[in-house]
Order: structure tokens, then sequence, then C-alpha cells
């Protein structure tokens, strides 16, 4: 979702039409206001009611899961948080000094970016490996050649990718799997950045497919920021095919229901779970048909009815998705389909929003394993504008813009900077491009991804089907195997 650095001049303010600094006017309020629904985009969230929008500000302490969900989650509405997460877990802003972070995770060997000069930015594809403290000590001496983003993570016997790669579980002691502020939202991914810039970066315009809780621990970072409303104005790489109404984006070929499930996912992972209480039922039968229960037979020859239906439902399950996966699209990475696309590596921006390429390490003797990973690289990626805003401060150039993508003019930008202590709030499927600008230290942020609710009238159930959370008490349950082993 942004890159890294230290604080220089401002940069052009306001929407597309600005062309002078100007600090943005009024805060961010939930917008009641209906706004027209095309038959592609039925967003129904939050809308950015002028250009120069400042997003609200609100500190942690007024907060409750409860009302944080009613206010921000279910309005779709993103907001700065002042102040961290309060969860006892949460250590890292106190712990994570590079002497901490070299002892607890120093031996790590990791991609890292690299770019040839300042003049240069990242995203490139330009790689090399380097143990984590080697990309430390770069950074005490100044460096802002190298830049450490996501790192791909591994995968189950079932392609369920992990929720972190090797190197954060390192520093899971220091962080809360699930922040007691998000409510009953299921994580999708937790990934650290770090990285040192003078001089301010900037990513290009994207949107992500989850909900985003970003806490910068060092630095500062400045957001552009378009809501959902404005899709069509954005003009995506991809082929746009709906906006659900949490915001939720699809591509062709690569839909998803809006709390971001594949549909053939889920249907194989709904038949499973009934053929699982088929056989369940089936065996209370047979044991009640054994104790000479009444109505036991009946109850038999229910149970096995049922049993059959379950086992035709896996079967088409099956079928279909391997019908689907005959011409499989970027981003899905076996039976759950996350949508994770990457920058391009032709491209002139990098991102820091989970939309990266990185290998995983573990340490071995070349510093990595065999170990299965979900390559997460992405050519091309459809998520991203095929707009330059960079050519919105020289009025020549604007102009050419305009000509080029006339709808964007027609978009509302929201602005936000954030500092350490702060953190933000950002539904699924808000466009942003983020400027990052690094302290003494360089830059470090932890943010969580989350898979975007459907049922924002439901705090202890956000989600309309029960996909996501039983997926996280099959990921719970293993891990907990795992540490009993």
């Amino acid at each position: 979702m942004a890159n890294s650095s230290t604080p220089p001049e401002r940069s052009p303010r306001g929407s597309a039409d600005a062309t002078a600094l100007a600090p943005p006017s009024k805060r961010a309020r939930v917008n009641d206001v209906a706004h027209p629904v095309s038959p592609v985009n039925c967003y129904s969230g939050f809308t950015v009611p002028h250009d120069n929008f400042e997003i609200e500000r609100v500190n942690i302490k007024e907060l409750t899961p409860t009302s944080f969900f009613e206010r921000y989650v279910a309005t779709r509405t993103p907001v700065v948080l002042q102040g961290f997460i309060t969860d006892p877990a949460f250590q890292a802003p106190s712990k994570w000094t590079n002497a901490y972070l070299s002892e607890t995770a120093g031996d790590t060997w990791l991609k890292v970016e690299q770019r040839s000069s300042t003049a240069d930015k990242f995203g490139r594809g330009v790689e090399v490996d380097m143990q984590f403290r080697e990309l430390l000590r770069l950074i005490e001496a100044g460096d802002d050649l190298h830049y450490l983003t996501t790192q791909d993570v591994e995968a189950d016997e079932e392609g369920r990718p992990e929720v972190m790669a090797p190197f954060i579980a390192k520093l899971q002691d220091d962080f809360p799997l699930r922040p007691a502020l998000m409510g009953h939202l299921v994580p999708q991914n937790i990934n650290v950045w770090m990285g040192n810039n003078k001089h301010g970066s900037s990513t290009g315009l994207h949107h992500d497919y989850h909900d985003n809780l970003y806490i910068l621990l060092r630095g500062r970072k400045r957001f552009r920021l378009y809501s959902p409303a404005d899709t069509e104005n954005m003009y995506t790489r991809g082929e746009l095919v709906k906006v659900h109404t949490n915001g939720r984006i699809n591509y062709a070929g690569e839909e998803t229901t809006a709390y971001g499930a594949d549909p053939f996912s889920e249907a194989a992972a709904q038949a499973a779970l009934e053929k699982e209480e088929a056989e369940r039922e089936l065996a209370l039968a047979e044991a009640a048909v054994t104790n000479g229960d009444e109505d036991a037979e009946k109850r038999l020859e229910a149970a096995e009815e049922r049993l059959d239906k379950a086992m035709l439902k896996v079967l088409r399950a099956a079928r279909d998705d391997a019908d689907d996966e005959e011409d499989p699209e970027d981003g899905e990475f076996g039976p759950f389909h996350f949508d994770e696309e990457e920058e391009e590596e032709d491209n002139d921006w990098e991102e820091e929003d989970g939309n990266d390429r990185r290998n995983d390490s573990d340490d071995g003797e070349d510093g990595y394993t065999a170990k299965k990973s979900v390559d997460k690289t992405v050519k091309d990626p459809v998520n991203f504008s095929r707009v330059d805003t960079s050519m919105l401060s020289d009025p020549e150039r604007r102009e050419l813009l305009r000509e080029q993508f006339p709808g964007f003019f027609r978009a509302k930008a929201a602005f936000c900077d954030i500092g350490v202590g702060e953190m933000l709030y950002l539904p699924a499927s808000w466009f942003h491009e983020v400027e990052s600008f690094g302290s003494a230290e360089g830059h470090l942020a932890l943010n969580y991804w989350y898979h975007p609710p459907d049922q924002l009238d439901r705090f202890e159930n956000p989600y309309s089907s029960p996909f996501w959370p039983r997926d996280w008490e099959i990921r719970m349950a293993k891990r907990s195997d795992n540490t009993a082993a």
C-alpha cells in the first residue's frame, strides 16, 4: 500500500483539477446521501462528497469494536485512527528496534527489492537475496536502494496460503493474530514493510481486495483515495464485471462473492462439510439400529439418502472446479481464491498493500527450502489504474491526461496523512496512491488484511456464509496441532 521515506516538499493535493497545494477542507463523516448505481457498480457505502476531502481522524480510545464496526466497517468508511491497537499482545512499537529484529529474525533469508539509484523507482522486478540483518545494517547506514515488501507465503496440502510468511512468523509473539478492534472480521494476511527513502516515493493508483488495517511504526505516509463508486472512472487494466454493494470489485474471469470467496471453492467446501455431517449422522443411525432404538431403521434410511446426496454434491463441485481450472486465472491458488494481484515487473511503482511478489525463506544451507509456497507474481495486474497521476502537476500533461481519461476528472479525491502511532482503516477496493517518507531509521509498518464483510448490519456475524470463519477455525486447529507436535 505504500513505499517508504523522509519528508521533502509537499506534492499537489486535491482532485485531478487541483493545481495548487491546498490543505484538505472537511473531515469525513458517514455519507447517508444516496448515489446513482450503475448496472455494474452496486456499491452502496460511503462516497467522497467533494474533491480535496480530508478523511476523519478519531482517537482509538473513543472506539469499541462494536462502535468501530458500526461507524466505519459497516459504512465502508476510511478513517485515520490516532493510537495503536490496545491488545496486550501488541508489543511491536516498543520491541521492534533494529537490534531486536536482528536478534529475532536476522538469520532469515529474504527477497529484497533493489534499485540502481535514487532516480529509479522500486517495483521493476529487480531483487536480491539477503539476510534480514544485512538489510537492517543497510538501513542504519542510510541506504535507500533496498526495500522489504511482502514475502511469498507457504501453502498447506489443500492449497491454503499461510496468514504470514515464515519471516513474520518469527515475530508473531509481538502482535495479535486478531486485534480486538476488528471484531469478527477474518484475517487474510499479515505483512511487514521496511525500507528507507529520504525524498519520498509513490505507488501507482490501485485498489486492493481486502479490508486493510495499516499500522505505522516508523516514517510518514500520505494517501490519495477514491471510493469504489468511482471505479468506472479509474480506468483499471482489468475488464470490470461488478462492484459488489460492499465495494468488492470483480473482473472478467475473476468473479467472486461479495466476501471474496471463489464460488467454486465455496461450493466444494460446503459440499465437504455436508458430507462430514452426513457421515456423522450415518454413524449415529447405525449405532441406533444396533441398540434397537425406536424408528432406528427409518433414521438409517434417511441418513444413507442424505450421504448419497452429499456425495453427489461433492462430485458435482469437483467437476465444476475442474472445468473452471482448465483455464485458470492469475491469483487463484488451489481451492482458495484470494485474487492477490501483483505489481508489474516493469512498472514504475511499488505497492505496500499485499499486491507484491516475493519469495519466502527459511533457514537452510542456501537460505531457502523446497517447501510449497504460493507465488503471487502477476503481470499486468488488473487492479491498477492506467491513469498516471504524476501528470496532474504539469498543466500541459494534465490536459493530455484529460483527453485520454476524461472520466477520471469526474472522480472525487480524498486525502489523509498518517504518522508514527497512527493507523489507517481502508475498506476493500478503495483506490489509493501512497507517498511514503522515512525517518532517521527508515520506515516500518505492520498491516492486516481482512476478508471483506458483506453482512454489514451484523457485528457478530459479518459474513453471509460460514466459508471464511470456518476456514479460520480449520487453520487455527492445524496451528494448534503443529504447536502440540
